[in-house]
C-alpha cells in the first residue's frame, strides 16, 4: 500500500502487542498520545478492531480513521469454538497448516484459488506461534463495540470489499451507521485482504477521501 497512499505527514506501521482487546488497544493509545499534533490511525481487520476499541476508550485521540475489512460485533459462539482449536493446534505446531486451510478466505472467491492464497499463508506464519496466539486471544476477548462508536468524532473512511468472505459489507454498514462523521466504501470484486489484491485501487479511495475531508 505505501508506494500508493498520499496522505502527507509521518506514517508509521504499528504491530499489535498485547493478548486482549483491552491491553492491545491500550498499547495503541498509549504510542497515540506520544505523537505531536494530530493523530490519525489506519486498521485492517483485527487492526481495525483494535483502532476501534482505542477510539471508543477517548473519544478525542484520533483526529481520523480509516478502517478496512472488519467486523465491530462481538464473536460468535462458533467463532470461539473455532479459535480453541485454533489454539490448540497452534500449541501443537500447527500453524503451517492452520495458515494453508485459513488463507484462501482471506481473499474473494475468483482469487482463492490463485497465487494470493500462499502469499497470505507465507504473511500468517512470519507471524508467528506465540504472536498468533496472542491474536487469538485478542479476538477472544472482542465485545460489541457497536454501541460505544457514537462518542467517537473522528472524521472516519469505512471501506469494505464487496466479496470479503469473513467480514461482510453489511458489517462495515453497521460501524458506519454507528459513527456520528463516517463515510462508507465498498470496493467491487475485492476480499477481506483487498490491501494485496488491488493496492493501487485501495490506495485511491483513501486518497481521494482524505482529499475530500481536507479541502
Amino acid at each position: 500500500m505505501d508506494p500508493y497512499l498520499s496522505l502527507g505527514g509521518t506514517t508509521r506501521d504499528v504491530p499489535i502487542r498485547g493478548t486482549t482487546l483491552d491491553e492491545a488497544s491500550g498499547h495503541i493509545m498509549a504510542l497515540a498520545k506520544d505523537q505531536p499534533g494530530p493523530v490519525g490511525i489506519i486498521g485492517l481487520s483485527l487492526g481495525a478492531i483494535i483502532a476501534m476499541a482505542a477510539a471508543v476508550k477517548d473519544p478525542g485521540l484520533f483526529d481520523s480513521a480509516i478502517l478496512i475489512s472488519t467486523n465491530p460485533r462481538g464473536p460468535r459462539p462458533e467463532q470461539l469454538q473455532a479459535w480453541d482449536a485454533m489454539a490448540r493446534r497452534n500449541r501443537a505446531g500447527a500453524l503451517h497448516d492452520i495458515a494453508a486451510e485459513t488463507a484462501p478466505a482471506l481473499f474473494a472467491p475468483d482469487r482463492s484459488t490463485g497465487p494470493l492464497p500462499g502469499v497470505g499463508a507465507a504473511m500468517a506464519n512470519d507471524v508467528g506461534r506465540d504472536d498468533f496466539a496472542d491474536q487469538l486471544g485478542i479476538q477472544r476477548s472482542r465485545r460489541d463495540l457497536r454501541p460505544e462508536l457514537a462518542r467517537v468524532n473522528a472524521r472516519t473512511l469505512v471501506l469494505a470489499g464487496s466479496e470479503d468472505q469473513l467480514c461482510s459489507p453489511e458489517m462495515h454498514q453497521d460501524i458506519a451507521a454507528s459513527l456520528p462523521n463516517a463515510d462508507l466504501e465498498v470496493l467491487a470484486g475485492a476480499g477481506h485482504l483487498m490491501t494485496l489484491e488491488d493496492p493501487a485501487s485501495t490506495a485511491n479511495i483513501i486518497n481521494l477521501w482524505n482529499l475530500r475531508k481536507s479541502i
